[in-house]
């Protein structure tokens, strides 16, 4: 008579079926957690990209055609691009002085790309019309940035021509446009349209000097900024 009981091929077999099962659920449950992980990753870098963006709207919103004069008492225009040390360099308005220093309200910013270290930095000055010893503050924008250009245009067309300053003196661009470049998100591009864009810039004229009353920015330009993202982002 049979003793009751699984013979040994009979666990042999069982513990086959649920090593595969197991397998199959950890594999599952690990493939979940990478896509969550990837998932966070890019929220996280497009979050990220969009504060980034933020803070360049927000300067480029309150522009203003106001030259400046560097350390060697040199004259630059209100926006250039292209410069030896700064992709873009600008004067903008709406410089928030809670202290109620005696101080202008427009800044001079700029931004550049350190593509060893690949961070973004935006830079700015305490002064508009620097002494020798003025010295820019640098910030840290955004990392693991892989490339970053900035282009004026003249005209709102599809196929948008670069400003040449240089060329066309006082003349300054109808809009500027962004493109960032990250490991996670790709290119990322907006648009800023100036509206007063063919306003000269006047080297003499002093209403935006450092104690001049600085009209608000919002009754000065209105910015229309258009993001596109490559496919596969989330806008």
């Amino acid at each position: 008579m049979r003793e009751s009981g699984f013979t040994l091929l009979e666990l042999l077999v069982a513990i086959s079926i649920f090593s595969v099962l197991g397998l199959g659920g950890y594999q599952l449950l690990q493939s979940v957690s990478d896509s969550h992980d990837r998932v966070r990753t890019s929220i996280d870098s497009y979050i990220r990209v969009n504060q980034a963006l933020t803070i360049m709207q927000r300067d480029f919103n309150q522009f203003v055609p106001r030259p400046i004069r560097d350390e060697y008492g040199e004259s630059l225009a209100p926006m250039s691009f292209d410069g030896q040390q700064y992709l873009v360099e600008f004067t903008r308005g709406g410089w928030s002085n809670p202290g109620g220093r005696a101080r202008s309200e427009l800044q001079r910013v700029a931004y550049s790309i350190d593509y060893e270290e690949e961070i973004l930095q935006r830079h700015f000055w305490l002064v508009l019309d620097r002494a020798e010893d003025s010295e820019p503050r640098s910030q840290v924008l955004l990392e693991s940035v892989t490339d970053f250009r900035v282009m004026g245009f003249v005209d709102d067309s599809p196929e948008r021509d670069p400003v040449d300053l240089e060329d066309n003196a006082g003349v300054l661009p109808a809009g500027v446009e962004v493109v960032i470049a990250t490991e996670a998100l790709g290119e990322v591009r907006r648009i800023f349209q100036l509206v007063d864009s063919y306003r000269p810039a006047l080297p003499g004229n002093s209403e935006n000097d450092g104690g001049s009353e600085v009209e608000s920015p919002e009754s000065e330009l209105l910015v229309d900024s258009l993001s596109e993202v490559r496919p596969g982002v989330e806008r």
